[in-house]
């Protein structure tokens, strides 16, 4: 039995967690035995998904590092730790660890690496233009000696051309048995259980309030359609921009804003149709667990949007970043649409193209 280890950051809930725990509880576990190993303790603040890998009997160790420590011992200790647990390939996603182990090649022992989004997006977004880049360019020569993963064509294709690295392509997946279609009935029991509206349409945005995930068009756009009176929109997430989206909407009471919560999936079944607004993704975990619910997407017009709609056909219901007077006429076209056959469309997608199942076969064959 081949050992895996997987090296994270903590075990907060995060999309990358999220695709770290659909992966492990798919893997062939008679041929492979995961353990996870974080570099930090968990912040008691935040979310984690410790418990839920526990529950699946997984493994978990913790350097309960730093970040200046894990820079300075980090290497040392992973390797000692490699060296005791006899680990047969290391499976790493994040900029620290991938950091951390940037002299240890593939050729030594397999490791393998997990990018999760365009990262001189993300990191510019996230922290400014000039440390963004650095870090960007200091992510991509860190991963130069291993297998590098990325989780869609568009991150592979930007990130390949910009710095001609060599990443294969295997796509997040969701588990497609714990994400369904709520009937009626269920839909409106679910609604009842979360004190939401039973008589309108509801809209729902999950992710970060930051700008990356521009909030705000989907706000603003909300409230400038046609439908806003009669429907409602659920905004699912915390961040810097949360006060600015409750100031542009405090006369809406039909806009709710309920931070972090761990009822994510409750609500997807609750609602109707689901918007992301995102100026870059990688592979949105949030957008494809939408579509398992079987919600109609409408999302902004970026490569890993596409990527995640071309897999229905012809699907129009897109808009161009920042356009919030294209998505208000979106929200209304897509609110007058036949919502059966929509909601079909997305959910095959979840059956039989992008899962869980899919992504862990492909990762098993490059652990070989």
């Amino acid at each position: 039995m081949k050992k895996v280890l997987y090296i994270v950051s903590t075990l907060q809930r995060t999309g990358p967690t999220n695709v770290l725990y659909n992966l492990i509880s798919h893997l062939d576990r008679s041929i492979y035995h995961p353990i996870i190993l974080t570099l930090s303790p968990e912040n008691p603040q935040h979310h984690s998904l410790k418990q839920q890998f526990i529950d699946l009997g997984i493994p978990i160790h913790t350097l309960g590092l730093s970040r200046i420590d894990g820079f300075l011992k980090g290497t040392k200790k992973i390797m000692e730790f490699v060296k005791e647990k006899s680990i047969d390939v290391i499976h790493i996603n994040g900029f620290r660890g991938d950091w951390m182990l940037r002299s240890v090649s593939s050729s030594d022992l397999k490791v393998i690496t997990t990018i999760n989004s365009n990262i001189f997006d993300d990191y510019t977004m996230l922290y400014g233009k000039l440390k963004g880049y650095i870090m960007a360019i200091l992510h991509i020569r860190s991963i130069k000696n291993k297998i590098g993963i990325a989780c869609s064509n568009a991150v592979a294709d930007q990130l390949n051309k910009k710095y001609n690295s060599n990443l294969k392509v295997i796509n997040n997946g969701i588990p497609k048995e714990i994400y369904f279609t709520a009937d009626d009935s269920v839909k409106v029991s679910i609604r009842n259980e979360l004190k939401l509206p039973t008589n309108k349409k509801v809209f729902i945005f999950v992710g970060y309030l930051i700008y990356r995930k521009d909030p705000i068009t989907t706000v603003k756009a909300f409230i400038n359609s046609n439908v806003c009176e009669d429907s409602a929109l659920i905004m699912i997430g915390d961040g810097p921009l949360m006060n600015e989206c409750k100031e542009i909407s405090k006369e809406y009471k039909n806009i709710y804003f309920l931070g972090n919560t761990s009822e994510t999936l409750k609500y997807l079944q609750a609602s109707d149709y689901y918007i992301a607004s995102s100026l870059s993704e990688g592979l949105p975990t949030s957008v494809m667990e939408a579509m398992g619910c079987g919600l109609p997407v409408l999302l902004s017009e970026i490569a890993p949007h596409h990527e995640l709609v071309s897999k229905m056909g012809n699907w129009k219901y897109t808009f161009p970043t920042g356009a919030i007077d294209t998505l208000s006429f979106k929200i209304d076209e897509l609110s007058a649409d036949n919502y059966q056959v929509l909601s079909r469309r997305n959910r095959n997608v979840i059956d039989h193209v992008i899962n869980a199942n899919t992504m862990a076969a492909s990762y098993q064959y490059e652990y070989q």
